[in-house]
């Protein structure tokens, strides 16, 4: 087991602390409709709580971004979620697309990106990752985080995510580490609840890409695996 410094512990504490006044002052002199305050405090609130469990989500999604940057062009991001990563990205990128099996899932991430600013820049989609409706090179990188283990035929989503990424493109896929699964299923055994999910082996799909010629790495921290590969700039 890791052990950091009590000073770090204090110091990475306080930070937090400070980092939510400063959202809550932000939250009482904003102008945001009582529904996008009560989603950024439900979004505080459960990053807290996964805090106590070891899990920095804000640490883990600065991390992922640190792998996949620079993303130029149109971006595609598999899994919405409730878009805390979502909001992140789209400070970062052009032009962003993100698709979600889940309308109700899509609605709090929406509400995040409203309260962040950037929900203007962001296309929301309620469509199959399996099955996604555009044609072939549409984007120029396609990104995904903390979704795979939702997916129950990931290799399925993969092939997808590679048929609508241009040649020269990205490909990121981001999950949580073994020590990373492990934070969240306490989590949520805390509230008498449990975190079913599929188990994708990274370094099984690095070799798998690196067989079909993309360049590959492979980072791990942040409780976090991240995988990217790049399309070759022209067929082989």
């Amino acid at each position: 087991m890791q052990s950091w410094p009590v000073a770090l512990e204090v110091g990475t504490i306080q930070a937090y602390h400070l980092q939510q006044l400063a959202d809550y002052r932000q939250m009482n002199k904003s102008a945001h409709s009582p529904e996008v305050l009560a989603n950024r405090q439900q979004t505080l609130e459960r990053e807290a709580r996964l805090r106590q469990f070891g899990y920095d989500s804000p640490a883990a999604i600065e991390f992922v971004l640190a792998q996949a940057l620079p993303l130029e062009g149109s971006v595609l991001e598999i899994g919405t979620g409730k878009g805390r990563f979502l909001v992140e990205l789209a400070r970062q990128v052009a032009a962003l697309t993100t698709v979600d099996i889940a309308a109700e899932e899509q609605q709090w991430a929406w509400l995040n990106a409203r309260y962040a600013g950037v929900e203007e820049k962001i296309r929301f989609v309620v469509e199959d990752a399996a099955h996604l409706p555009w044609p072939d090179r549409t984007f120029d990188a396609v990104v995904t985080m903390n979704a795979m283990h939702h997916i129950s035929d990931f290799h399925q989503v993969l092939e997808e995510m590679l048929r609508v990424v241009k040649r020269g493109g990205k490909v990121v896929m981001a999950d949580f580490s073994p020590r990373g699964f492990q934070m969240i299923a306490r989590a949520h055994r805390a509230e008498n609840k449990t975190h079913p999910h599929e188990h994708y082996d990274f370094r099984e799909l690095q070799r798998s890409l690196r067989k079909r010629g993309l360049p590959t790495w492979l980072r791990k921290g942040c409780n976090q695996e991240v995988l990217v590969a790049r399309l070759p700039a022209s067929p082989a």
